[in-house]
């Protein structure tokens, strides 16, 4: 009788031991709250620390500790200081994400300090490592595609975006956006062979035909399908070619400049859209067939 009575001394002790420790953590977090919240990151990260050590079981501390080291952050600053703090925010909320996978601000918390600390491979690696878990997660892929694309690695870019139209394939929006980004390198960092140029647009003209498809009033989509017309037309090696392909984009054109007259009839206005004036796309001097161009310059320099 008397050593259980022992016993349970012992357990209310422990007990009790466990609550204090509970509340210490509890009001170090609340003072951690409050400087925080006057954005004294440092005095902050001091309340939260001593939280963690007097009681490490509330996962928000991971956050919060994040948290604090990414306003302490200052982007630009090289220093060795300075990256510790970005070391340290990335693997506390990675810690965090961990175990709460659901919480979305936290997730872009994380995404926007790999960008501002210039952390692009880390970044995709974050959402590759997501991935993993849930292979369908669009906006995680789509995430990856831009990466690469500010990482100037232009085909795995494209790859990725590639695949949101495989993930959202009944969604002429992701074949839009895809047929638009591929218009966009051909048309201002185009690669230097003329076949790989080709790729792209044919590639361009895959994805853009299939928002149409989806949409027929793809107002947006018949525009951009106009101009990479154009840009296949600029490397057409004769000057029937070249009239076949404006003949086609125009086809485009006139698609897009009937849909919007019909917008605006609806609507009651007759004020010419930004949209509209792209649609109309008039041939330029670049708009004619490489034979032509080839010539004219050999003309010159006889």
């Amino acid at each position: 009788m008397k050593r259980n009575s022992c016993l349970l001394v012992v357990l209310l002790a422990m007990s009790t031991a466990v609550s204090c420790t509970k509340v210490q953590a509890r009001m170090e977090i609340k003072q951690g709250n409050d400087f925080y919240l006057q954005e004294d990151y440092k005095q902050a990260l001091v309340h939260y620390e001593s939280a963690r050590k007097s009681d490490g079981s509330f996962p928000d501390l991971d956050r919060l500790i994040g948290y604090c080291n990414i306003g302490l952050y200052k982007p630009g600053d090289e220093g060795a200081e300075n990256e510790q703090y970005a070391d340290r925010a990335i693997k506390e909320l990675q810690v965090y994400l961990s175990k709460r996978k659901e919480d979305e601000g936290a997730r872009e918390a994380l995404v926007n300090l790999f960008l501002n600390a210039d952390r692009t491979s880390q970044a995709i690696d974050f959402f590759r490592e997501h991935l993993k878990e849930t292979p369908n997660d669009i906006d995680a892929v789509r995430s990856i595609a831009t990466l690469y694309a500010r990482q100037g690695d232009f085909k795995e870019s494209m790859n990725w975006y590639e695949k949101i139209t495989l993930l959202d394939n009944r969604n002429p929006e992701a074949f839009y956006i895809f047929g638009v980004v591929l218009y966009e390198k051909v048309s201002k960092d185009p690669p230097f062979e003329t076949e790989d140029r080709l790729e792209i647009i044919n590639r361009g003209h895959k994805a853009l035909d299939r928002a149409i498809l989806l949409r027929d009033d793809y107002f947006e989509a018949l525009v951009y399908q106009n101009l990479l017309y154009r840009e296949e037309a600029k490397l057409a090696m004769t000057a029937e070619d070249h009239e076949a392909l404006m003949a086609q984009a125009n086809v485009f054109r006139n698609r897009a400049l009937a849909i919007s007259k019909t917008r605006q009839a609806e609507s009651g206005e007759a004020v010419d859209t930004p949209e509209e004036s792209t649609a109309e796309g008039e041939e330029t001097d670049g708009d004619k067939p490489a034979e032509a161009d080839a010539s004219e310059t050999a003309g010159e320099e006889g």
